[in-house]
């Protein structure tokens, strides 16, 4: 039976990555938001204290975390800012396709001299493009195979840390025309002559850079190749249902800030003689906004913790677990400035750089529209095979078809 209380080790991780959070983020979140750059220093910090490059096994130079472990890192570091953890948290993005599909060869070639370097180092996840957002089989980037290379062309748009990173993970049509069947992803180094174009000016979360990535005729050997041709599409599939965990995870942490921030100021604010807190209206608001983290916390650590125990059909409940986190961040940063009136909608108190942040958490690693796609087709799946013990007949069931009879 799973148990989703925390482990001495796992409790004191916990700790340290929120310590880490109140003291490096959270004083300068509204600066690192304005500043609209990845900031390298904290970045920096976060690798030597262990929190990148969580699943890179340590054949290949990692500490081989566990997805249940990289949920409480990535819970407190949403806590100080949802920007910071994108940026911090995109390796885990970038790298896992690899550790999914390529060999510890590979890994030792290609990826160990990134995460065990005295420097932070970046990948870079390159799957989107302008006509393939949701429809990750619409990609038009192309791999021809010449002699013992690949040549890959196309750009890639919306790609989280592309400005900074050294090795992008690159999924590519080898068949155009072939939809998913002929999806392939690659290993590109940057020195390969990858390009960064137009970097994307957002709204929210500008403490992480998104980019073009243009790709005009790059060589790289055949050993950057990524398990077979044709296995790219499932390789992203099988990569977003862990990653969707991820974002859950920073989602989680907003959602909780947004409690303790107006928590905090709804027992200082004195309104009719008393603390806001005392009103109904407000412990109310409030009471929903704590069990919604705690929902979100509970559905992201279920899932983490299905993947950790090799459990099968983790789209459900990594969908389940993005899907509501991220929709309660945005509800609870919304109420967090509703509760806390006009110093909620200034800027020197922070909630706003939340606000623009969560919203994010909405779109990117699948829309939450697409979540509910995830989740409603293995609900289809699994309703064609549910036997319910009963034998009632549901009306319209087998029934004739009276469609064509006219009236």
């Amino acid at each position: 039976m799973a148990d989703f209380s925390l482990t001495p080790k796992e409790q004191e991780l916990y700790e340290r990555a929120m310590e880490f959070a109140r003291n490096e983020i959270v004083p300068r979140a509204i600066e690192l938001d304005n500043a609209n750059e990845i900031p390298m220093d904290i970045c920096q910090k976060a690798y030597e204290a262990g929190f990148m490059n969580l699943h890179i096994p340590k054949e290949a130079g990692g500490p081989h975390k566990t997805l249940f472990e990289e949920t409480l890192i990535y819970e407190a570091i949403g806590y100080g800012d949802a920007g910071v953890a994108t940026s911090i948290n995109v390796n885990n993005l970038a790298f896992a396709p690899l550790v999914i599909g390529a060999t510890i060869e590979q890994l030792q070639k290609y990826v160990k001299p990134l995460v065990t370097g005295k420097k932070v180092k970046f990948g870079a996840f390159c799957l989107t493009e302008r006509e393939a957002g949701s429809d990750a089989s619409a990609t038009k980037t192309t791999a021809v195979k010449e002699g013992d290379e690949w040549v890959i062309n196309g750009t890639k748009c919306w790609i989280t840390n592309a400005p900074v990173a050294d090795l992008f993970t690159v999924f590519t049509q080898t068949e155009p025309g072939s939809g998913y069947k002929g999806m392939a992803v690659f290993m590109v180094p940057k020195k390969a002559g990858v390009k960064i174009g137009h970097i994307e000016n957002k709204i929210g979360q500008r403490a992480s850079q998104q980019s073009e990535v243009i790709f005009e005729n790059v060589h790289v050997p055949e050993d950057c190749l990524v398990g077979q041709v044709g296995r790219g599409f499932h390789l992203a599939m099988m990569t977003l249902d862990k990653t969707r965990t991820g974002i859950a995870s920073i989602a989680t942490g907003v959602c909780q800030r947004a409690v303790d921030e107006a928590s905090r100021f709804a027992i200082t604010r004195i309104a009719f003689g008393k603390p806001i807190f005392h009103n109904q209206g407000i412990s109310f608001m409030l009471a929903d906004m704590a069990a919604r983290a705690h929902t979100a916390r509970l559905a992201t650590r279920h899932a983490a913790w299905l993947a950790d125990n090799n459990m099968k059909n983790l789209s459900i409940d990594s969908a389940i677990a993005k899907l509501l986190a991220s929709d309660y961040a945005m509800q609870n940063t919304t109420d967090a400035i509703q509760i806390m009136g006009g110093y909620g909608y200034a800027v020197e108190y922070g909630l706003g750089t939340m606000f623009r942040g969560a919203k994010l958490l909405q779109i990117y690693e699948g829309t939450n529209q697409i979540q509910r796609v995830v989740i409603a087709n293995e609900l289809l799946k699994r309703a064609k095979t549910l036997d319910t013990g009963f034998s009632l007949k549901y009306p319209g069931v087998n029934a004739p078809d009276h469609s064509s009879r006219q009236l």
